[in-house]
C-alpha cells in the first residue's frame, strides 16, 4: 500500500514539475527549445506513460471518492435518529454490498432474518438464488452493487417474529427512500434492476403488476431501470421453470442493455 502511495506521489510531483516548466517557458522570451532526437524520443515515451498514469490516478481517485461517499452515507443513515426510532422497524441496520464501480445495481425492498443476522443484503435463500442468477450472467456478487430501500427489517407484532418477514409499508419506504436515491447518485449505475413489486413501487412509483412492467426500460433519476420478480417469488413458485425463464429474460435484457456478451447457452437457459 505504501509503494502505491509513494508511486502516486512521485507521479503527481512529476506533473507539478512539468507545469512549472510550462509556466517558465510561457513567461520567458524563448519560443522554442533545441532538443536532440534521443531526448525528443524519450519525452514522447514519457508523455505516453504519464498519460496512462494520469488515467490510473483519476480512476483510483474516482473509486476512492465513491467508497468514501458511500461510507459517509452509510454512517448518516445508520445515525438517522428519525429512521432508527420507527417503531414498526427492528433495530439492526443493514446497508449495501458490492462494487461502487458497478454498472449494474440491484434494489430490493428490505432486509429479512438472514440479512439482519449477517448485516448484509440478500444473503438468505433469496440472496443465494440471486447469486446464482448473477453467476449465470457471467458476473460475481462482487461485480454488482446490491442494496435495499429500507435499511431495517420490518417488525411483525412486538418483534418476536423468529424467521418470519414482512414487506415494508409505503410509509416505511418513504422514510428511507432518500438514502437509496443518494446511493444511485453516488454509484451512477448504467442500469438498475428492481426486485419485486414492493421495491418497484417504492423506487419507481409504479404500482402495476410486475407482469405488465417487465420487458420495458423505465427512468429513475437520470438512470435507466428494468423490473423483474423478486427471487423469493421464484422460491415459492408453482411453475418454477416457467417463472425462472421470465426472470432470465429480464437478465438477458439487462445484459443486452449493458452490451455484455451473451452466449448461445445463456440465451437458451430454462427453455
Amino acid at each position: 500500500m505504501n509503494n502505491i502511495s509513494e508511486e502516486t506521489t512521485k507521479k503527481k510531483q512529476i506533473v507539478s514539475g512539468l507545469h512549472l516548466l510550462r509556466d517558465y517557458l510561457s513567461h520567458s522570451n524563448k519560443d522554442s527549445l533545441n532538443l536532440s532526437s534521443q531526448t525528443l524520443s524519450r519525452l514522447k515515451s514519457f508523455s505516453t506513460r504519464l498519460s496512462n498514469s494520469g488515467k490510473e490516478i483519476n480512476s483510483s481517485n474516482s473509486q476512492d471518492d465513491k467508497n468514501k461517499r458511500i461510507k459517509d452515507l452509510e454512517y448518516a443513515a445508520k445515525n438517522d435518529k428519525e429512521l432508527g426510532s420507527v417503531d414498526s422497524l427492528r433495530d439492526t441496520f443493514v446497508f449495501s454490498d458490492g462494487s461502487v464501480e458497478s454498472e449494474l445495481m440491484f434494489v430490493g425492498e428490505a432486509p429479512g432474518y438472514e440479512e439482519e443476522k449477517l448485516k448484509k443484503p440478500f444473503v438468505g435463500p433469496s440472496g443465494q438464488l440471486l447469486d446464482k442468477i448473477i453467476l449465470a450472467m457471467g458476473l460475481s456478487r462482487n461485480d454488482i452493487y446490491i442494496s435495499n430501500i429500507v435499511k431495517y427489517r420490518p417488525k411483525i407484532g412486538d418483534g418476536r417474529q423468529g424467521h418470519s418477514n414482512r414487506k415494508p409499508t409505503s410509509d416505511e419506504m418513504n422514510l428511507s427512500i432518500k438514502y437509496i436515491l443518494d446511493e444511485i447518485e453516488i454509484i451512477k449505475p448504467k442500469l438498475i434492476v428492481t426486485l419485486g413489486g414492493t421495491a418497484t413501487k417504492g423506487l419507481l412509483g409504479l404500482d402495476e403488476p410486475i407482469s405488465s412492467l417487465r420487458g420495458k426500460v423505465h427512468d429513475i433519476n437520470h438512470c435507466k431501470a428494468i423490473v423483474t420478480y423478486h427471487p423469493s417469488y421464484l422460491l415459492r413458485s408453482k411453475n418454477p421453470n416457467k417463472d425462472k425463464r421470465l426472470v432470465w429474460e429480464d437478465m438477458l435484457m439487462a445484459m443486452d442493455f449493458l452490451k455484455m456478451t451473451i452466449s448461445p447457452k445463456q440465451k437458451n437457459y430454462f427453455k
